[in-house]
Parts: structure tokens; C-alpha cells; sequence
């Protein structure tokens, strides 16, 4: 893939200024190492613009149309840095109450031609710059990290025609900042995140419940309340980090370890098998239906469970007595329902 241009521009959204740095000819193998990256990232979604006239993709089109102006490009790529610092600050402007700040690092910005394919490919990526000394003459200076986990944000367009109407975008974000598909690249999504978190909640819960309801119940239980808890508790949600931090550290206790492999590899196709995105911001009030469940217990008795809860095995327990019954132990904090039922 024949690199036709690139810059790299240091966004200092605090000081309100965009600074240029020159890329030598070794900085190509950098970009074809994050675009291979970038290309073979599962966790990114898919956006369509909203027209062909918003500022980005506009931009994008002047230098697919005009790339034998070199002057022409460069400033059409600086129009488009200068635009990330404006949406960067009024980012910085909603959060600071929060007590967090917007990611402040560098802008990629990458020109390719796919001979193969015969169509351009434009590469936009957020990537850490951090400040350090030169150990040969001792000077401060700053710079962006070649390692690949610290691209922060991406997005590449494939222009086949530069005079189409609409396009479409692949955009990699490592947390839930709006600001970069929305306020800036001005996207759309494809799939939204309603239907994102309805399909990705029924998926999973459809898999627990066929393949470890009927033969492990306990940790059916466990698993599900301990999905609903992640859902529940998480803005944004990256598949395979939820998939790692929940399913994978999980230890059985009735299922065996070799079964609970297979569901996880289940799990692992669902995105791709029933077509919902890899990163999505969650609407909880989408999956509020599918939470409850009702448990028989015996007869005239029911145990409803209607939201996530919190350290599920000290909240309910069952145990056997020593003449062989079998009850149901349940925490409460609620004192009337208590005095309901307390004989003392």
C-alpha cells in the first residue's frame, strides 16, 4: 500500500496551539505498522458520515481530488488539526467538573493508495505523546509512542469514489469520549447503541441459558447476575475486555472447567455471528425486561429477582439442615420486611 502522504500535528488543546512536526521517511514504516494494526483490531464499530459536506470528510475528498498539490494537502490536513484542537477544547470544557481531563497527545493523519483494491484510504489516529530527555544532549523534548497500545483513537475511511454521497468509517475508540466520532469526524453510527445493548445482552444470556441453565443452575445464576452487574455498572462497554474480566476470571462451581471453555468460545463468536458491534455505550434501560426472573421456591412462595446484586453469595444462600430440608437464606436490609417475618 503506497503511503501518498502523512503528517503529525501535537494537539495542546491547554495552550490553544496545534505544533508541527516533520515525519522523516522511517515514519512511513510506523504507519503501515499502525494501519495493519488498526486493520486487524476486532474492538471498533462502524459509522457512516451524515453528508459529504461536513468539515472532515470534505477535507478528506479536496485531497483524494487535489493530492498533486502538496501545499493544498498539507493545509487541508492542518485545517483538519485545528479542527480536533476546537473540538478538543469544548471536550475539555464539559469534563473539567468531573475532574478528568481529554487525552492529550498527537494526530496521525495518513493519505494511502491501494493499488489492488484502486481506491485511497485516509487514516486518522490519536496517539500518547509524552515529554522526555534526549539521552545525547540532555535537552527536553516530546514525542509519541511507537508501541501500538497507545493509540488511543482511530478512524479510517475508504474512498473507492471521491463523489459519492455518503461513506463509511471504522472507528476504534479506548474509552466513551463522544467527542471524537460525534463532535468532531461527525458520524453516525450504523448500528445504535440501543440495539447494540439489546443484541449483545440477549445474546449472551441466550448462550447461558442454553448451554449451562439445564446442567450447572448455581453458576447459571452467578454468571448472569455477574453480566447484569457489568452491564449495569458500565458506560461503555468493550466486548472482549467485558468477556476477560468477567467470564474468563470466573471459576466454576458446578460446571466443568472444559464446558466452561466451549461457552466462552460461544460467547467470543457472538458479535460477529448475530452482527451487533464490539464497543457500544450502554443503555441500561434497554436490558431493565430481560434482568427479572422468578424462581419458584415452594408452594405459595416465589423468589423475584428484578436487578444486579451486589455480593451475590452473602445476599442469598441455600442450605440443607440436619434433617435433610432444604431453605433459602436471604439478606435484608429492608427493617419492615424483616419485622414481617421475625418471630422475636
Amino acid at each position: 500500500m503506497e503511503i501518498v502522504f502523512q503528517t503529525i500535528r501535537i494537539i495542546d488543546y491547554e495552550n490553544n496551539v496545534v505544533y508541527v512536526r516533520d515525519t522523516p521517511e522511517t515514519f512511513s514504516d510506523y504507519v503501515r505498522t499502525l494501519i495493519t494494526y488498526i486493520n486487524d483490531n476486532s474492538s471498533i464499530r462502524e459509522y457512516h458520515t451524515r453528508s459529504a459536506n461536513t468539515e472532515v470528510i470534505s477535507c478528506i475528498l479536496d485531497i483524494v481530488k487535489n493530492q498533486i498539490d502538496a501545499n493544498f494537502v498539507t493545509d487541508k490536513m492542518d485545517f483538519i488539526a485545528k479542527r480536533l484542537l476546537l473540538k478538543e477544547q469544548e471536550a475539555q470544557t464539559s469534563v473539567a467538573h468531573m475532574n478528568t481531563n481529554v487525552q492529550k497527545g498527537s494526530l496521525i493523519q495518513a493519505l494511502m493508495y491501494d493499488e489492488e483494491m484502486d481506491e485511497h484510504i485516509y487514516l486518522l489516529a490519536k496517539v500518547e505523546h509524552t515529554d522526555f530527555v534526549d539521552d545525547e544532549d540532555f535537552s527536553f523534548k516530546s514525542g509519541f509512542s511507537k508501541d501500538k497500545t497507545k493509540l488511543w483513537k482511530s478512524c479510517t475511511f475508504r474512498i473507492d469514489d471521491p463523489n459519492a454521497t455518503n461513506f463509511s468509517a471504522k472507528v476504534y475508540s479506548n474509552n466513551i469520549a463522544k467527542y471524537w466520532y460525534d463532535n468532531f469526524l461527525e458520524l453516525d453510527q450504523v448500528v445504535s447503541d440501543e440495539v447494540n445493548t439489546d443484541k449483545a445482552f440477549r445474546a449472551i444470556d441466550s448462550t447461558l441459558n442454553r448451554n449451562v441453565k439445564g446442567i450447572a443452575p448455581r453458576d447459571h445464576t452467578l454468571l448472569r447476575n455477574t453480566m447484569i452487574t457489568y452491564f449495569k455498572s458500565n458506560d461503555y462497554i468493550d466486548y472482549d475486555t467485558m468477556i476477560q474480566s468477567t467470564l474468563e476470571n470466573y471459576k466454576p462451581t458446578e460446571l466443568e472447567q472444559d464446558k466452561m471453555e466451549k461457552v466462552l468460545e460461544k460467547i467470543r463468536e457472538l458479535p460477529e455471528k448475530y452482527k451487533f458491534d464490539k464497543q457500544f455505550n450502554t443503555v441500561p434501560s434497554v436490558i431493565n425486561a430481560r434482568i427479572r426472573k422468578v424462581y419458584d421456591v415452594c408452594h405459595g412462595v416465589q423468589l423475584r429477582i428484578t436487578d444486579a446484586i451486589d455480593d451475590f453469595d452473602e445476599t442469598i444462600k441455600a442450605y440443607r439442615d440436619n434433617d435433610g430440608n432444604r431453605y433459602i437464606q436471604i439478606k435484608t436490609d429492608n427493617d419492615l420486611t424483616f419485622r414481617r417475618f421475625s418471630n422475636k
